[in-house]
């Protein structure tokens, strides 16, 4: 039973951290044409963290707000329904 729970989880896992990457696929500093590092540390859905990193503070920047229109997007077609 736990390996079905411990599958499941890696599952929701993997699908987090590729859902991540694809919002940051085409982000690039305008200035540097350098992407974002990102990298995942856990292996559940409560214990894992993110770690964004970039050239410079435009990057970040940009970055950041890439995924948080993507969030924020998610959360307004779960409010609608």
């Amino acid at each position: 039973m736990f390996s079905v729970l411990a599958d499941f989880d890696r599952i929701r896992v993997e699908r987090f951290k590729q859902s991540t990457e694809d919002k940051l696929r085409d982000v690039r500093c305008p200035e540097h044409n350098q992407p974002p590092r990102l990298r995942f540390q856990g292996n559940t859905l409560r214990d894992i963290s993110i770690s964004l990193s970039g050239c410079c503070a435009k990057l970040m920047e940009i970055a950041n707000a890439r995924i948080a229109s993507a969030w924020l997007g998610a959360a307004e077609n779960t409010k609608a329904s």
